[in-house]
């Protein structure tokens, strides 16, 4: 089950980072507005899924 449940993590895991990184790619300009305003890493990633509709 442990082994399992890390498989499960590990593609979440990868599947944000790759969420992310498309939606960088496609919108720089949102995610450089974001770090101006300050936004650490982790508050970047969580408005940008919250944009995308996706919940954490």
């Amino acid at each position: 089950m442990s082994q399992k449940l890390e498989q499960i993590k590990e593609s979440r895991r990868e599947f944000i980072e790759n969420l992310l990184a498309a939606f960088e790619r496609d919108h720089p300009e949102f995610i450089e507005h974001l770090k101006e305003c300050g936004l650490d890493e982790e508050e970047i990633r969580y408005c940008c899924l919250e944009v995308l509709g996706v919940k954490e």
